[in-house]
């Protein structure tokens, strides 16, 4: 570490010190953003070597007694960070929050997930004493006193991982708060894979944050080759042209199997994929399978595949998986156990934590050479192979079957290839009764897709920006989001409508700027008095020709004359007004004016209509919180402060249901299990458990049944629809029943949720009980038995190993 605290004269001599390989020119021009006190957004593909720009503003930091923390979108990955930075930089210096773990806090590297980050953020009192206090660091219920810390002290920057996670639609809010609040004098380094609006989203940084650059680059260290997988084996999916595209190789077929054929036509089966990829030495592989049963098929169907090349390496592997069971006997996943001996592992969400963890680190190590896994590890977990498979080009979502995005391609290819091991990383695709070469090679040639804003007000915004802001600066706040800024410059046009409109109004008025209404008024009654008369005049005229006798028609002479005399003096007058001036445009440019008025009124409010939706959202959650008596006017009262001090999908039913009274009596194990009924997710069909809750648990869900048709009332009144109320009392008995200590092994016998379905369960009951301790304004007995509930639930394998 003696490089770390030895300052260098000269920048690219500081980077030779701390990195002893040549750096790529990216990562040059990032670091110089840096040196020179600016923020920055890196885009590059994954692998390339975006963590390092990060790493050497920790090396900065720590040189000079300053603070850095890194934010990831995921738990895992912030657990993976700090393993690493550990080692890296040494344990004391190294510490993590990620909502219910908390370790060395106070380290100059602080590694979190960006939900903690924004959180500190909000920079009220109650917020930044939840955040001081949270997580067992305060156990003795003394009250919170303002101004007492503050979390960015130090602070020299923030570094965004995977920071095109703003796309996420449930943690895309939390990305633009955090961006949006953190202090100007703070540097951001904004880490995220290849997009294809980089240019907006840092434009964007500008003008929120302060002075950001681009740093874009489509440079992969490795180079990737795309394959296509057919029964017929394993062929080139492009070829380049003359002109240097890339296009579909011409000797694949263009579309899938023609309708009169079994629709499995084409399709090669796992054992086929494998033994190319084994044939061409393009193992280790991520064999990407779209569902958690897929992946486990997939290793159940290999039964017979041996992919340990070496005595050495087998040892090696038993060594360590023997370890693994003999310390941790509960996390074993027995049915694929012998697979793993063999160098084949599944990787998804259904499965223990710790588990997972060991595929990982094997994998890492080179010890296991090929992994089913769903998409979920491409977000992040580090993990390169030399090859990654993707089984399907379209996936099964909530609104129904689509092909793969390029961006979730891109995320899955970009595992492919390992820095410093493999010349060339392999991307495999393969035949489906749904997709053929056509669409892979549509997808491998396709540009990034664009960053999008998934910015939306929620309960706990609203109370944590009132708190601290006047309603004007909050709305000010909210007008600054990324989708705003997106808005902007998709209405141009129209803003260009509206300027012009604007123009030729200001025209029509400048030349009507000395004629007066009455002025128009009279000059009309005067242009019609003047066809009446000359209607008349005309009259007299054709009588007196018409008239046979010679006297007579001298006699009609006066007549006519004075007539004629009428329409002068009438035209005298009209030339004298005002109006005249403008001469015949006048009923035009009237009428016109009509027109332009009205079409500006309808463009305006168009404009206002969409430029004001995040703030009618805000204002309708408002009123929500009115009728509930958390706010008062647009401060928040004692119950507004609950409510801010949460974190939730609905802050405002959780305050509500903690409020109400119901858990009064409760044993910490059945307020587990009624915590466990507001936070859990909806199951899948034909979830079931065996473990029912108890009859106190019971009573208070009965009592809470209608407090939530209430909020549901007042929600569907003030027309807000995108905030849930969560209410699932069908597994809150598992919950219930594991803090009273049932054995794991028991409990995963009573239900045919997945594994790591039941640890997702447990961990986000866990995250509300840990935040019950350290809100205001609740019973003390109340925050007690969640201590206690904690210490009950928190145990192997539930619990997280760092």
């Amino acid at each position: 570490m003696s490089a770390l605290l030895s300052p260098a004269t000269d920048l690219l001599d500081e980077l030779r010190q701390l990195f002893p390989f040549e750096l790529d020119d990216f990562q040059i021009r990032a670091i110089q953003v840096l040196a020179a006190g600016e923020s920055v957004v890196v885009c590059a593909p994954t692998g390339s070597g975006k963590t390092l720009i990060g790493e050497y503003a920790i090396y900065r930091a720590l040189s000079q007694g300053k603070r850095v923390f890194y934010t990831t979108p995921l738990k895992a990955l912030s657990n993976q960070k700090f393993r690493d930075f550990g080692q890296q930089f040494g344990p004391e210096r190294v510490g993590l929050l990620t909502g219910d773990i908390s370790i060395n806090r106070d380290a100059p590297v602080l590694v979190m997930t960006t939900e903690i980050f924004r959180n500190m953020l909000y920079g009220t009192p109650i917020s930044l004493a939840v955040q001081r206090y949270a997580y067992g660091e305060r156990d003795d219920g003394t009250e919170f006193s303002e101004g007492e810390v503050d979390p960015l002290r130090d602070v020299q920057a923030v570094i965004l991982d995977e920071c095109h996670y703003m796309n996420d639609q449930q943690r895309g809010t939390v990305w633009e708060e955090a961006i949006i609040y953190c202090p100007p004098t703070i540097q951001l380094i904004a880490l995220s894979a290849t997009l294809a609006n980089s240019d907006q989203l840092t434009d964007w940084m500008n003008q929120v944050h302060g002075p950001t650059h681009l740093i874009d680059s489509n440079h992969r260290p490795v180079p990737l080759q795309f394959h296509f997988a057919n029964h017929k084996g394993l062929f080139p999916l492009l070829e380049q042209t003359e002109s240097g595209q890339w296009v579909r190789n011409r000797r694949l077929k263009s579309k899938r199997p023609n309708s009169h054929e079994p629709s499995w036509a084409g399709v090669p089966d796992i054992a086929q994929v494998l033994e190319n990829l084994r044939q061409r030495d393009m193992l280790p592989a991520i064999y990407f399978i779209f569902s958690r049963k897929g992946c486990d098929m997939a290793v159940a169907s290999v039964r017979d595949l041996d992919l340990i090349a070496s005595e050495e390496e087998r040892q090696q592997l038993a060594e360590q998986i023997d370890r693994f069971c003999r310390e941790t006997p509960e996390a074993v996943r027995r049915d694929q156990l012998d697979a793993l001996y063999r160098g084949i592992a599944a990787h998804h969400a259904g499965m223990l934590p710790a588990w997972k963890g060991l595929v990982e680190h094997l994998f890492q190590q080179g010890l296991v050479k090929l992994v089913f896994a769903t998409e979920t590890l491409a977000a992040g977990i580090n993990m390169p192979a030399r090859t990654t498979v993707i089984s399907s080009l379209s996936k099964r979502t909530d609104t129904g079957h689509r092909l793969l995005t390029a961006s979730e391609f891109m995320q899955m290819s970009g595992r492919a290839g390992r820095r410093g091991k493999d010349i060339i990383g392999h991307v495999v695709t393969v035949q489906s009764p749904f997709e053929g070469a056509q669409e892979a090679a549509r997808l491998a040639t396709s540009g990034a897709d664009p960053l999008v804003s998934q910015f939306t007000p929620t309960y706990g915004m609203v109370l944590n920006l009132l708190q601290k802001h006047s309603l004007e600066a909050a709305r000010d706040l909210i007008n600054r989001s990324f989708g705003q800024y997106l808005l902007s410059l998709q209405k141009l046009p129209a803003q260009q409508e509206i300027q012009h409109t604007r123009a030729e109004l200001q025209e029509i008025d400048r030349i009507l700027a000395n004629v007066s209404d009455e002025d128009i008024a009279r000059y009309e009654k005067m242009q019609a008095q003047r066809r009446e008369e000359r209607r008349i005049l005309r009259y007299l005229l054709k009588q007196r020709e018409a008239e046979p006798d010679p006297t007579l028609r001298l006699l009609a002479f006066p007549h006519i004359h004075a007539q004629e005399e009428k329409i002068r003096a009438l035209e005298a007058q009209i030339r004298e007004n005002p109006a005249h001036q403008v001469g015949k445009k006048l009923l035009g440019l009237r009428e016109k004016r009509q027109r332009l008025l009205k079409r500006l009124e309808h463009l305006e409010r168009q404009s206002d209509s969409v430029q004001e939706l995040r703030w009618q959202q805000f204002m309708a959650l408002v009123g929500v919180l009115q009728d509930f008596n958390c706010l008062q006017e647009y401060q928040p009262t004692d119950s507004g402060e609950v409510v801010a001090a949460l974190r939730g999908d609905n802050e405002l039913w959780l305050a509500l249901a903690l409020l109400s009274g119901e858990c009064q009596g409760c044993a910490p194990h059945h307020l587990a299990g009624v915590v466990a009924a507001l936070v859990s997710e909806a199951p899948r069909s034909g979830t079931y458990s065996r473990l029912r809750t108890s009859g106190l648990v019971e009573d208070v869900l009965h009592g809470l049944r209608g407090l939530r048709r209430q909020l549901f009332r007042s929600q569907r009144q003030h027309q807000v629809f995108h905030v849930p109320i969560g209410f699932e009392p069908s597994l809150a008995g598992i919950v219930e029943h594991w803090a009273q200590g049932i054995p794991w092994e028991t409990l995963e016998a009573s239900t045919n949720l997945d594994a790591g379905d039941l640890v997702r369960l447990i961990r986000r009951t866990l995250d509300l009980l840990s935040q019950i301790p350290y809100v205001p304004h609740l019973p003390a007995e109340l925050r007690e038995n969640a201590r206690q509930a904690q210490k009950m639930l928190d145990r192997f394998p539930v619990s997280e190993l760092i």
